[in-house]
């Protein structure tokens, strides 16, 4: 298989690294490996040291740089120095992966040669907290924001075509929000992800993971919590305005109700937009302005509908819960339009 590479990033390996090389050699001894030492310094020198007479390259980082930005270091070389690789398989240095499943991944990206392939665990077995917590968080993430369903949204098993690297190098993020950010470009790009079941496989409760469960999750999920802190404190000036609004105007009917909703949702949005625009999804797209306000505006008009159904067909007496209830399930989908429509790269 002269047309995949094997790509391992290590940070602070232990022997592992060194029983992972070993166990692929004894089975196939030409399949190309690069190894990344991702800045784990002098101190792991040893381990690096034997593991290299296994790889067909040995690329240091003089510093931790992150295992996103190792992963794209491997493209870029594979790019410029690998003209006759088609497929990089990437494959942890803990020892969670194992020869055949490897394989397993590699056969299926021969017969989808454009797809992304992940190797995805089952994570109905026992598995430590902080990595069972982090992938059901993460997949949960993805498919209200994306619309991706799958299982094992973390796993460093993957299989990449030559023809998506260039779009990936590209790609934000250095460290393991890298992994969930390739996966959202994958549907960006039209590309297909296919799912290998592997074996689920943790070694003393997976203690020589790297991913920190508190700085890394907000890494993975900062655009999300900065969109949900952003719409909880609009949310607040929208709720509270059309409250005193709906007792000013007497009469609960469409009429007010439509009316309530529209001031409420003037003052709070052009914070929203402001607050969104430079802090939440940092970046100016064109029209970007009057799309969000197109999107207020259908979102006032959705809201309103849907508030005054609920008041005259099933007789709720209480329209601003009842508007809580309303806008939190518009939430979702106000932050899936802005994301990838409003302000889309």
């Amino acid at each position: 298989m002269q047309d995949t590479v094997i790509v391992i990033p290590a940070l602070e390996p232990d022997i592992k690294l060194f029983h992972l090389l070993d166990s692929i050699r004894k089975e196939e001894t030409e399949l190309p490996i690069l190894l990344i030492d991702d800045g784990s310094g002098p101190t792991y020198t040893e381990v690096f040291e034997k593991s290299r007479k296994f790889v067909s390259k040995f690329i240091v980082h003089e510093k931790n740089k992150g295992k996103g930005a190792a992963l794209k270091t491997a493209m870029e070389y594979i790019l410029a120095e690998l003209p006759n690789i088609q497929y990089m398989v990437t494959i942890d240095s803990d020892g969670q992966h194992s020869y055949n499943d490897m394989m397993k991944c590699i056969k299926l990206a021969k017969q989808y040669p454009e797809a992304l392939i992940l190797g995805t665990r089952n994570f109905d077995k026992e598995v430590p907290f902080r990595s069972k917590f982090g992938n059901v968080l993460t997949r949960n993430v993805l498919r209200l924001s994306t619309g991706l369903n799958i299982e094992d949204t973390q796993t460093g098993l993957r299989v990449i075509p030559r023809s998506f690297m260039p779009h990936l190098v590209t790609v934000s993020g250095d460290r393991f929000e890298y992994e969930t950010n390739m996966l959202i470009e994958t549907k960006k790009q039209n590309r297909l992800i296919f799912c290998q079941p592997i074996e689920t496989i943790y070694i003393a409760e997976n203690a020589s993971s790297h991913f920190r469960v508190i700085a890394d999750s907000v890494s993975i999920y900062g655009v999300f919590i900065k969109y949900l802190l952003s719409s909880v404190t609009s949310f607040a000036v929208d709720v509270l305005t059309y409250a005193i609004l709906i007792r000013l105007l007497a009469q609960v009917n469409l009429s007010s109700i439509l009316t309530a909703s529209f001031l409420a949702r003037m003052v709070s949005s052009f914070f929203n937009y402001y607050v969104n625009k430079k802090y939440v999804f940092s970046r100016q797209t064109k029209n970007s302005f009057y799309k969000y306000f197109g999107l207020v505006i259908l979102q006032i008009l959705l809201s309103a509908l849907l508030i005054y159904t609920g008041h005259s067909l099933l007789y709720i007496r209480n329209t601003v819960v009842f508007k809580i209830v309303v806008d939190s399930l518009l939430f979702f989908l106000s932050y899936y339009i802005q994301k990838n429509y409003i302000f889309k790269r």
